[in-house]
């Protein structure tokens, strides 16, 4: 039987956030996971955690929410506080190389965005 994790932290916004994010990857699935599938995720949830930190106004709101699910394969969310900007994401060429990364590391991404959180996910197979 494929082993599960789920695993829920809160992470506050402070610059040692997504060293702590990777740490916390690291620690859940490094017994489950190949060495470079695990960096890839590890990656991927720093990625995520500095954007929730740098737009997601965190500092004023609380932490940042890092919920994790292994069940065969990895399912990632990041939650923050702000607003979300979704459709900018998503325009070629605009923001940073951070959903590029995702894009291009994940099996499938997206994000979710109301007035009050943003919620960026991704899903990657253990291959």
């Amino acid at each position: 039987m494929q082993p599960r994790v789920r695993a829920i932290y809160k992470i506050d916004p402070e610059p040692g956030a997504p060293a702590q994010a990777r740490r916390i990857i690291a620690e859940e699935l490094e017994s489950l996971l190949p060495e470079g599938v695990l960096d890839d995720i590890k990656l991927m949830v720093s990625e995520l955690v500095t954007n929730g930190i740098v737009h997601g106004a965190s500092g004023e709101d609380g932490p940042v929410v890092l919920d994790l699910l292994f069940n065969g394969s990895i399912r990632c969310r990041v939650l923050d506080h702000g607003h979300g900007f979704a459709e900018r994401a998503r325009q070629a060429g605009a923001g940073g190389w951070g959903f590029r990364l995702i894009e291009q590391l994940s099996d499938c991404w997206g994000m979710r965005c109301s007035p009050r959180r943003t919620e960026v996910w991704f899903e990657r197979e253990p291959r």
